[in-house]
């Protein structure tokens, strides 16, 4: 399992927060997502030879989100 950690600056609230964790969830391979909203940071646990990382980024930002390292 590898770690992947993020910061998406346009996630203000625990709505938006919950919108980025079922998107990322539904991605096959990955395991847990943890989010801090009030910091806007993303940490995705996930299987590295199931999905690489682009795929995490380009699924968030697909959905409007911003998302930076």
């Amino acid at each position: 399992m590898k770690e992947y950690s993020f910061k998406v600056p346009s996630m203000h609230d625990e709505t938006s927060a919950k919108e980025i964790v079922s998107i990322v969830n539904g991605i096959r391979g990955i395991q847990n997502v943890d989010v801090d909203y009030q910091e806007g940071t993303i940490n995705v646990f996930y299987d590295e030879n199931q999905v690489i990382e682009d795929k995490i980024r380009y699924t968030i930002e697909k959905k409007g989100f911003k998302v930076r390292d």
